[in-house]
C-alpha cells in the first residue's frame, strides 16, 4: 500500500467516524464532546487531503 492509499483510507475512516456521532447526535445519545470531535476530524482530513496534494506536487505519488 503506498502513501496515498494509506491517507485515502484514513479520510474515509475519519468520515464514516463522523458519520456515527453524527448519527449518536441526531438520536440525543451523544456525550458533550461529540460535535468537537467532528471539527477535529474534519480538520484532520483537511491535513490529509492538503498532504496528499504536497506529495502530488512534489511527484512522491
Amino acid at each position: 500500500m503506498n502513501i496515498k492509499d494509506y491517507l485515502n483510507d484514513e479520510i474515509k475512516r475519519l468520515n464514516r467516524m463522523n458519520d456515527n456521532l453524527e448519527k449518536n447526535i441526531n438520536k440525543e445519545l451523544a456525550v458533550n464532546n461529540e460535535p468537537e470531535q467532528i471539527i477535529n476530524n474534519v480538520k484532520a482530513m483537511c491535513e490529509i487531503a492538503n498532504t496528499i496534494c504536497n506529495l502530488h506536487k512534489s511527484c512522491v505519488i
